[in-house]
């Protein structure tokens, strides 16, 4: 039987990205020919949503699951819900953008709401990478 038990980490990738975007936000706004006010109400705004977006990529642990029976599945830190894995989904080398919609979703709502993730290849290790993008193109998208 084939199974695959995958926890995401956090990108390290990720962290500097944000940061490097923020950065760059700081300095526009300070740069820019708005009012003194409103410069420090978007400063004060845009380090805001860096404290939140920091605390987000911290407190979000994933799990991905494949058994034969069960099929995908996705925790987002309790327990496991089914998911069905979009064909939108897209594997790169470096980065997996997971498209999906809870399968309880899928089959209530007409127009349920698809959901992606976006795993980045230095989230996990080499090798759980390579298994998951194997997993994924052998099971879920053909």
């Amino acid at each position: 039987m084939s199974s695959l038990l995958i926890k995401l980490g956090v990108s390290k990738r990720l962290k500097k990205l944000v940061i490097l975007v923020h950065i760059i936000a700081l300095g526009a706004i300070m740069a820019n020919a708005l009012a003194t006010t409103m410069k420090i109400s978007l400063f004060t705004l845009s380090c805001l949503h860096y404290w939140l977006t920091v605390r987000h990529l911290k407190a979000k642990y994933y799990t991905i699951k494949y058994t034969e029976a069960l099929a995908w599945e996705l925790s987002e830190g309790g327990d496991f819900a089914p998911i069905e894995i979009l064909a939108s989904t897209v594997i790169t080398t470096h980065a997996l953008f997971l498209h999906f919609k809870y399968r309880s979703q899928a089959q209530s709502l007409k127009f349920s709401h698809k959901k992606f993730l976006l795993v980045l290849n230095d989230s996990l290790d080499d090798d759980e990478y390579r298994r998951l993008v194997v997993k994924l193109k052998t099971s879920a998208i053909k």
